[in-house]
Protein backbone atom coordinates (compact mmCIF):
# COMPACT_ATOMS: atom_id res chain seq x y z
CA UNK A 1 0.00 0.00 0.00
CA UNK A 2 1.06 3.48 -1.14
CA UNK A 3 0.77 5.64 2.15
CA UNK A 4 2.13 8.99 -0.08
CA UNK A 5 1.58 10.70 -3.08
CA UNK A 6 2.25 14.35 -4.50
CA UNK A 7 1.50 15.34 -8.14
CA UNK A 8 4.21 17.95 -9.96
CA UNK A 9 1.02 20.30 -10.74
CA UNK A 10 0.81 20.50 -6.60
CA UNK A 11 4.20 21.94 -6.91
CA UNK A 12 4.21 24.58 -9.98
CA UNK A 13 5.07 22.03 -12.55
CA UNK A 14 1.00 22.63 -14.49
CA UNK A 15 2.16 20.81 -18.04
CA UNK A 16 3.20 17.21 -16.28
CA UNK A 17 1.19 15.01 -15.02
CA UNK A 18 3.56 13.27 -13.01
CA UNK A 19 2.57 11.46 -9.34
CA UNK A 20 5.04 10.71 -6.76
CA UNK A 21 4.63 7.90 -4.72
CA UNK A 22 6.41 6.53 -1.63
CA UNK A 23 6.02 4.14 1.38
CA UNK A 24 7.83 6.85 3.30
CA UNK A 25 8.58 10.98 2.90
CA UNK A 26 11.86 10.13 2.04
CA UNK A 27 11.13 7.55 -0.67
CA UNK A 28 8.80 9.91 -2.67
CA UNK A 29 10.81 13.05 -1.95
CA UNK A 30 13.92 10.91 -3.88
CA UNK A 31 11.56 9.56 -6.41
CA UNK A 32 9.84 13.60 -7.10
CA UNK A 33 13.51 15.04 -7.06
CA UNK A 34 15.00 12.35 -9.51
CA UNK A 35 11.79 13.19 -11.82
CA UNK A 36 12.53 16.69 -11.41
CA UNK A 37 16.47 16.47 -12.04
CA UNK A 38 15.33 14.25 -15.17
CA UNK A 39 12.44 15.86 -16.70
CA UNK A 40 12.19 19.52 -15.97
CA UNK A 41 16.24 19.99 -15.93
CA UNK A 42 15.67 23.37 -17.35
CA UNK A 43 13.33 24.81 -14.32
CA UNK A 44 15.43 23.00 -12.06
CA UNK A 45 18.66 23.81 -12.65
CA UNK A 46 17.51 27.56 -12.78
CA UNK A 47 16.36 27.11 -9.13
CA UNK A 48 18.20 28.61 -6.76
CA UNK A 49 18.98 26.44 -3.84
CA UNK A 50 16.57 28.12 -1.54
CA UNK A 51 13.95 27.37 -4.14
CA UNK A 52 14.78 24.28 -4.27
CA UNK A 53 14.53 23.99 -0.23
CA UNK A 54 11.40 25.42 -0.51
CA UNK A 55 9.80 23.39 -2.63
CA UNK A 56 11.10 20.29 0.23
CA UNK A 57 8.99 22.43 2.68
CA UNK A 58 5.94 22.08 -0.02
CA UNK A 59 6.24 18.69 -0.41
CA UNK A 60 6.73 17.90 3.31
CA UNK A 61 3.23 20.15 3.86
CA UNK A 62 1.12 18.44 1.23
CA UNK A 63 2.56 14.92 3.00
CA UNK A 64 1.45 16.53 6.31
CA UNK A 65 -2.08 16.90 4.95
CA UNK A 66 -2.76 13.46 3.49
CA UNK A 67 -2.35 11.99 7.31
Amino acid sequence: MILYQVKCKDLGFDSCDFISTGNSESELKRKFFFHAMINHDKDFDLMREVQKIDLNYKISRLLENQN
